[in-house]
């Protein structure tokens, strides 16, 4: 069975991230957002309604798209999923937000495009990463004492649940659920113009 996931997770409440996502993503702006959603279904529905892709070749100021991101409580974490993987792999704003949260762990499974990354920032800088890329592995960094008996030279979704399970984070059992999910709907005023 494949995966699909882009997730970040910080050690903080739902509430306290939201409250600085504006700071490390100021290009990001909180258009609508939700909770208290009765069942899956109606997360994924909510997200569906309000998600509005544009392609960069139609990008403008006054049309910029929407984008949804979702957010669970995970015991001591925060998790946001983005399965859009944009979020995961900005490298200079989880700098930033490593600053304003703490630790801040990176995960991105793509197993149709057979890759994998794990990054892991602290107080703004990145202290280690792992990206496995068509059967490649590259690593930056000293090990961390959660990969203790993981054999990140084989890094892929396997080690990717051990990871997880070794930080005490558990993604499969909060997308599956709708209990404490936070929705929110930004636009990006990045502009795409010049690039």
């Amino acid at each position: 069975m494949g995966m699909h996931v882009g997730l970040i997770a910080t050690k903080s409440s739902v509430a306290d991230f939201l409250k600085v996502f504006p700071r490390v993503f100021p290009h990001l702006e909180i258009v609508d957002a939700a909770g208290d959603f009765p069942d899956t279904d109606s997360i994924w529905e909510w997200k569906d309604t309000h998600e509005e892709f544009v392609p960069s070749s139609e990008w403008r100021k006054d049309n910029p798209g929407k984008t949804v991101y979702l957010l669970w409580q995970d015991g001591p974490w925060t998790l946001l999923f983005d399965p859009s993987y944009l979020l995961p792999s900005a490298n200079k704003e989880l700098a930033v937000l490593s600053n304003e949260m703490g630790q801040v762990l990176s995960f991105i499974i793509e197993t149709t495009g057979g890759c994998a990354f794990f990054s892991c920032f602290e107080n703004g800088e990145l202290r280690r990463e792992v990206i496995y890329n068509d059967a490649t592995i590259q690593e930056q960094g000293t090990p961390l004492p959660q990969e203790a008996g993981i054999d990140m030279s084989q890094y892929y979704m396997d080690e990717t649940e051990a990871l997880w399970s070794a930080w005490g984070i558990s993604p499969a059992e909060r997308l599956a659920s709708p209990l404490g999910c936070q929705a929110i709907c930004v636009i990006d005023h990045t502009d795409y113009s010049d690039l």
